[in-house]
């Protein structure tokens, strides 16, 4: 019996963590990224989807808050879809996935419009927690300290809640946030698809090598995107008597 004890191989490899174990998904990597540019790229349409994506972006980075409703009702529309599709895939019958789809897309496609404010508090609260999660991911790499990576959750609580609550305050400052950083990487993603197909040789070592490049490229036309919105979408001074204020 001892002997068939000391005889027997230890495992050596890592268990699964257990049901009740909950693990926060990693954030896509600047390897995964350029990969799925270039696959983009490849593809038969890559040069079509590339500038619709580019022009996507322009849409939502400079005019996000003035037509800020339809550009919700999308983005919750395919929110919907892909929710409705998880769902549909877990389901028996034939395309169900796609019939869950469609059902998902317009269910919640259609109630983000009376429910404005809600669907811009879930948007919001999305993309706060993404953004808190992947900045202190990357503060964390940038500053050599990988054993707080264990804490991101921190970064993606605070951005959910600072921008999911600030929707019902200050609507038009989420909005603006919101679409600003979508439209710099939807347009971001059509710009390096398009120049990865005529320039990968020289740009894709940088993409991959490089740490802070990715978040200078989505950084710069963020913040550009959000002033621009800010300055150009305020009211005009109202007229008084017949004559406009100077």
């Amino acid at each position: 019996m001892m002997l068939a004890q000391i005889n027997t191989p230890v495992s050596t490899v890592p268990a699964e963590p257990g049901a009740g174990q909950f693990t926060l998904p990693e954030i896509p990597s600047q390897d995964q990224i350029v990969d799925a540019l270039l696959d983009l790229t490849h593809s038969q349409y890559g040069a079509v989807l590339a500038m619709l994506l580019f022009a996507c972006g322009l849409v939502y980075m400079l005019q996000g808050w003035k037509i800020f409703k339809i550009l919700v009702v999308a983005n919750v529309a395919v929110l919907g879809a892909a929710v409705g599709s998880y769902v549909g895939s877990m389901a028996r019958g034939e395309n169900t996935w796609m019939y869950a789809s469609i059902a998902g897309a317009m269910l919640l496609g259609g109630l983000a419009w009376p429910l404005m404010k809600y669907a811009v508090s879930l948007l919001g609260g999305m993309v706060g927690s993404f953004v808190g999660y992947g900045l202190w991911h990357y503060a964390a790499n940038a500053s050599d300290h990988p054993e707080i990576l264990q804490y991101a959750w921190v970064g993606a609580l605070v951005g959910l809640i600072t921008l999911g609550l600030l929707a019902f305050v200050i609507l038009r400052f989420v909005v603006m946030i919101v679409t600003s950083i979508q439209g710099a990487v939807m347009g971001l993603g059509g710009v390096l698809a398009m120049m990865l197909k005529y320039m990968a040789e020289d740009l894709e070592a940088p993409l991959r090598e490089n740490d802070h490049l990715m978040v200078i490229l989505i950084g710069v036309p963020a913040i550009i995107g959000f002033v621009f919105q800010c300055c150009w979408s305020a009211k005009p001074p109202k007229k008084k008597d017949g004559t406009s204020s100077k």
